[in-house]
């Protein structure tokens, strides 16, 4: 039976340093990508994000929050990697991204060229760091029950809800101090949490001093319509068609994957193939799908931990036998 293939994209606090550079390093079609991005990004902004991301300087743990240099950095890891996959002999059926993955599930599904998308990350970072106050993010390991009870905006005006990923675990955003106090608390209760590596509070208020710049350079936009279904995790379902201002909203809304993934599995099953940075998307699924009798499957390529060179190795299984794409089981 066949099994319906959903590439998956992640956002921000899912980068590091050194991120797929054993793919860079070997395999052509991911480095042709990075490239491509690489020359566009130095014509626009005269930063080579190559060198910033594959700096012998830095190593993979090491702070990396700076907003111009990890937007345009987790775009490209993606789209290039998706690329891979797909000279590999893996289609996707549909795809879906969380955030700052939304531009690549985008870019992949037809919404928007490779380059438009490259510039509207670039340009959606630049609005954020001229104009937003500095903040954080932090991921806790509890039901989101625990933010409506303790952390709600009417309790502390500058901690946020900005994700539910699965019921043991969802995401604030908030003003550094804020962030501490909701620590010092959630150790106190042995709950365990941790700041992302991002500066700003992505999916709060916080960034919404940047929403007017951004809005006006999405106006200048064309946007196609979705060839494969775009599944949105801020709408928990596939949009037809994408609108104007779907690129700020991927940002400022929060994120609703647990509600995607259940809106998913209401109709098929599916094999869901984190091409993220991180795999973390990959673990989310499977935490989602851990009390049901699901036969839906995921699986990621990348974590900070491996860097898989060999993607049809690492896919085989998923690789049909024979030529063309689509008969995957």
């Amino acid at each position: 039976m066949r099994q319906s293939v959903i590439f998956m994209f992640s956002g921000q606090g899912s980068h590091y340093y050194q991120m797929g550079r054993g793919l860079f390093e070997q395999n052509l079609v991911f480095q042709k990508w990075m490239l491509e991005g690489d020359r566009i990004l130095s014509e626009m902004t005269g930063v080579s994000i190559i060198d910033q991301v594959y700096n012998n300087l830095y190593k993979k743990f090491d702070r990396f929050s700076r907003t111009l240099y990890t937007h345009p950095a987790i775009f490209l890891v993606e789209y290039a990697l998706a690329q891979a996959v797909i000279d590999s002999g893996i289609e996707p059926d549909q795809v879906l991204g969380t955030s700052v993955g939304g531009f690549a599930a985008a870019a992949l599904a037809g919404v928007m060229s490779f380059e438009m998308a490259l510039t509207a990350v670039v340009k959606q970072a630049e609005a954020i760091e001229a104009l937003c106050p500095q903040g954080g993010m932090m991921a806790i390991l509890d039901s989101a029950d625990r933010y409506f009870e303790t952390f709600r905006l009417n309790e502390n005006e500058n901690l946020e809800l900005a994700a539910i990923n699965f019921p043991s675990h969802f995401v604030v955003s908030g003003k550094p101090g804020s962030l501490s106090d909701a620590q010092i608390y959630l150790k106190e209760k042995k709950i365990t949490s941790q700041l992302l590596d991002v500066s700003y509070g992505f999916h709060s208020s916080l960034i919404d001093p940047a929403a007017a710049t951004y809005k006006e350079f999405l106006n200048t936009l064309v946007l196609g319509k979705p060839q494969i279904p775009f599944i949105s995790c801020s709408h928990t379902y596939a949009l037809a068609c994408v609108p104007q201002n779907y690129f700020w909203e991927v940002v400022r809304a929060p994120v609703q994957f647990q509600k995607t993934i259940d809106a998913l599995e209401e109709h098929a099953p599916y094999f869901y193939l984190d091409l993220g940075p991180a795999g973390t998307l990959a673990t989310f699924v499977k935490y989602n799908l851990k009390d049901t009798s699901s036969r839906s499957k995921s699986l990621f390529v990348l974590n900070p931990f491996k860097d898989e060179v060999n993607i049809t190795e690492k896919l085989k299984d998923l690789i049909p036998s024979g030529t063309g794409t689509g008969s995957y089981s």
